[in-house]
């Protein structure tokens, strides 16, 4: 399989399974993207939303019950595994525990049938890539687990694929080593110049490393753009929702004026930025902690009142819990100390309050 490709096209791919009762439901639902050469793609979900599904049929490791996978315009999804030709690097690793780091990011080529000589200068480029050419003599528990997963990097990079797939490759180590490896993810992917497709369920993973995310429900695509795009700009509720939008209240249409919103609920009035069109006069505000102003004037458009009532303390700032005056609460972050009782204020920019249909 070729390594110099331009793009790799999924068209209508659906993957059914057999539920209770001898019904089918679609894991995946129709994914239809492009993915070019050098690109950063993250699939994005809960468990369950059909990302592994999707990464699994690229792979050749799941048959499509439905539309084609393509390379360069060649159909590939006929092709067994070995035949794609893609590098895979796995969430558990996979390494042989009887096989030194050598062998072990060496056994695709000589599954290849390519000889020692040959072997010998490939193994050690991947292992300077993934700066690990001083284990090449050690067995694999003897490595650390961010070492075993540059291994397993390594070993899928040696063959030098079209295509690396990730699948939640960091979800083992802890959360320092996670940060070092999400760094070296992208290091190696950048020097490669190859695509890359990464399954992930962290938010941070995917805003970090990809150049566009794919988030994805119950096997259905719900958004596809960059990541300043997701966080900022989410297709739906669904997305808001997931990407840290943890404020979700249901409010009362009173005016709507282009992009602006206006909204009441008991006694709080305020105006938001409109996100999808309205079907109906009641709306869901979405609105992150981090984008809610503590302790502004009192006065202004979204101005609100209320009560600390709870305070989650997290290092440089806090999460804290307010019951407003009409009876909603909101979660906001504060870098000023507050307690519960406290009275305080918070203001909610207007582009910063995403509005949907209820």
């Amino acid at each position: 399989m070729r390594h110099d490709f331009r793009e790799l096209k999924l068209e209508r791919v659906t993957r059914s399974f057999a539920a209770a009762g001898g019904h089918a439901f679609n894991a995946l639902d129709e994914l239809t993207m492009t993915i070019r050469r050098g690109e950063f793609v993250a699939l994005l979900g809960p468990s369950g939303c059909g990302k592994s599904t999707a990464l699994n049929c690229i792979a050749g490791l799941l048959a499509l019950s439905g539309g084609a996978i393509s390379l360069d315009e060649q159909r590939i999804d006929t092709l067994p595994p070995e035949k794609r030709g893609f590098g895979m690097v796995f969430q558990n690793y996979a390494l042989f525990p009887h096989m030194t780091v050598e062998r072990n990011v060496g056994f695709g080529l000589r599954m290849r049938g390519m000889s020692a000589a040959e072997i010998a200068p490939r193994v050690a480029r991947a292992l300077s890539l993934v700066q690990l050419s001083g284990q090449a003599g050690k067995l694999p528990g003897q490595l650390s687990g961010g070492q075993q997963q540059r291994v397993a990097i390594a070993r899928a990079i040696v063959i030098e694929p079209p295509l690396v797939l990730m699948d939640e490759p960091l979800s083992n180590l802890d959360a320092k080593l996670r940060i070092e490896t999400r760094a070296e993810i992208r290091r190696i992917h950048g020097e490669l110049g190859r695509a890359t497709i990464y399954v992930t369920h962290d938010q941070d993973e995917a805003l970090s490393l990809a150049d566009r995310i794919v988030v994805m429900k119950d096997g259905v695509v719900q958004q596809i753009d960059s990541p300043q795009r997701i966080y900022a700009q989410p297709a739906n509720l669904h997305v808001a929702h997931f990407m840290g939008y943890r404020n979700v209240l249901e409010f009362e249409v009173t005016a709507v004026n282009a992009e602006r919103v206006e909204l009441s609920g008991g006694a709080v009035r305020i105006v938001g930025t409109l996100c999808q069109p309205l079907d109906g006069r009641r709306a869901v505000v979405a609105i992150r902690p981090e984008e809610i102003v503590v302790g502004t004037r009192d006065g202004g458009a979204n101005s609100v009142r209320g009560s600390v009532t709870g305070v989650e303390y997290g290092g440089r700032d806090s999460l804290i819990e307010v019951l407003l005056d009409g009876g909603l609460r909101l979660l906001a972050r504060s870098d000023v100390p507050a307690e519960r009782g406290d009275a305080i204020t918070l203001s909610i920019p207007p582009e910063r309050a995403l509005v949907y249909p209820a």
